[in-house]
């Protein structure tokens, strides 16, 4: 029986599934080898030894001569041989029909886990310090954050993100009134949409989504930002989350030139409307979000964001006072070598029925980082104005070090420091130690 080379490679794969590390690429090779040239030389020897076995046997007599005896005593020694060497053969097909079995079985189960859904999600914990001293100290447990994804198909995908910021802890009163007796944290659905991917100048989103809104508002989880600390007017203009639809592509105006659009309408900004069931201010909010990128540096990013709510509540929630909200905003991206610049620019108007009460709201920020190696070092100037009067406006200069472990798990430290422009509020400074990892792979 000849053994083909595809045989080899089927007891290659059962040893690598049973034996091996899936990266032992060097010990792969040499078992590949090994087992290639064991496999050639037991073919060879079969061959000969059944070549050898076809010359004429002579029977035994008295005038058999010796070289006779000895020729039939070789060929019996040769047929014993090829038993032998057809025991080992079937050894190695029986151990290939073991091995095909193993891989139909592991295509199943990587088939069975690719439908089923995948977790992963980031964690990060800090200690913080003041120099306010009617603050104390702290350990935090900030987040752990969970995400659960499944592609149902090529263009079909779930995505969710359960929060539990804090170290959430709620514990009920043994009275039997259904009263919380301890509580602590904060767990909350951050996200939870479904994709629709169609082609990439149109795809849809539905359900509930971080607002389409500059850099930092969809890139902010703490294992890949430079900073725990987020820019302060970041959440306050545009709102955080959007529950509705969101339509999303990319076009490529001249080669390598590319826009990428996202449009959206949902729930008008209010904070009932975190609910996720009703839209309590019985208006919806529109937004355009658009990024011109370029092939004329590493990275290099353009863009602007449009926001409107006819009906907004989010400012006064414990009252029956809406205002009309519209806010715009730019942001850039550039990179090159080492060296990433980042800035936003966010304003937003509210008009209220009476319009002494009207007012704008302004924030930006622009950061520069250094990666040197494994390190990541940086320097963040923030503005933001809530009220739109010189009194309001607080000034944030940010100093930060990176260390990346690996592309999973950073350590953090940063140092902020607040000039407030009101004569009641006094500058301060506070510091963040932070580990983040991600938890996925």
């Amino acid at each position: 029986m000849k053994v083909t080379r595809n045989v080899i490679y089927i007891v290659l794969a059962l040893c690598l599934f049973t034996h091996l590390p899936a990266t032992a690429d060097e010990a792969l090779n040499i078992k590949n080898n090994e087992l290639d040239q064991r496999i050639i030389a037991l073919e060879k020897l079969v061959e000969s030894l059944i070549l050898e076995n076809k010359k004429p046997i002579f029977p035994i007599n008295n005038s058999t001569s010796s070289t006779q005896l000895s020729n039939n005593k070789q060929q019996q020694l040769n047929q014993k041989k090829i038993a032998e060497h057809s025991v080992q053969l079937k050894k190695v097909n029986d151990i290939s029909e073991q091995a095909e079995m193993a891989i139909y079985s592991y295509e199943d189960l990587s088939e069975e886990i690719s439908n089923n859904i995948n977790i992963a999600g980031y964690a990060d914990v800090e200690y913080r310090g003041y120099n306010d001293p009617n603050k104390n100290e702290e350990f935090r447990i900030h987040h752990l954050s969970l995400f659960f994804t499944k592609q149902f198909d090529n263009n079909i995908k779930f995505f969710s993100e359960i929060e539990y910021e804090d170290a959430p802890k709620f514990e009920g009163a043994s009275d039997g009134s259904g009263n919380s007796k301890v509580s602590s944290g904060k767990i909350f659905v951050e996200a939870l949409n479904f994709d629709w991917n169609y082609s990439q100048h149109f795809n849809m989103r539905l359900g509930r989504f971080f607002t389409p809104a500059g850099i930092w508002s969809e890139d902010h989880y703490p294992p890949f930002v430079t900073t725990q600390e987020r820019p302060l007017h970041i959440r306050k203009i545009f709102p955080q989350l959007v529950d509705g639809i969101l339509v999303f592509g990319s076009t490529e105006i001249v080669q390598n030139h590319f826009f990428n659009y996202t449009t959206f309408l949902g729930n008008g900004e209010s904070e009932a409307n975190s609910s996720g069931k009703t839209d309590l201010n019985s208006s919806k909010g529109v937004g355009f979000k658009g990024d011109y990128s370029a092939p004329w540096l590493d990275d290099f990013i353009l863009g602007f964001t449009l926001y409107q709510d006819n009906n907004d509540s989010s400012v006064n929630v414990n009252e029956t006072i809406n205002a009309k909200k519209f806010a715009y905003g730019y942001h850039v991206k550039l990179r090159q070598n080492d060296f990433t610049f980042q800035g936003e620019y966010s304003k937003g108007t509210l008009d209220f029925e009476k319009s002494l009460e009207n007012y704008k709201t302004e924030g930006y920020y622009a950061q520069l980082v250094y990666k040197l190696d494994q390190w990541g070092l940086g320097y963040r100037y923030d503005v933001f104005n809530e009220k739109d009067i010189t009194i309001e406006e607080i000034t944030r200069n940010s100093l930060f070090v990176n260390y990346h472990v690996n592309e999973h798990f950073t350590i953090k430290g940063e140092y902020h420091h607040d000039s407030n422009k009101a004569l009641l509020k006094n500058d301060y400074g506070f510091y963040v130690l932070s580990i983040t990892g991600y938890l996925g792979k």
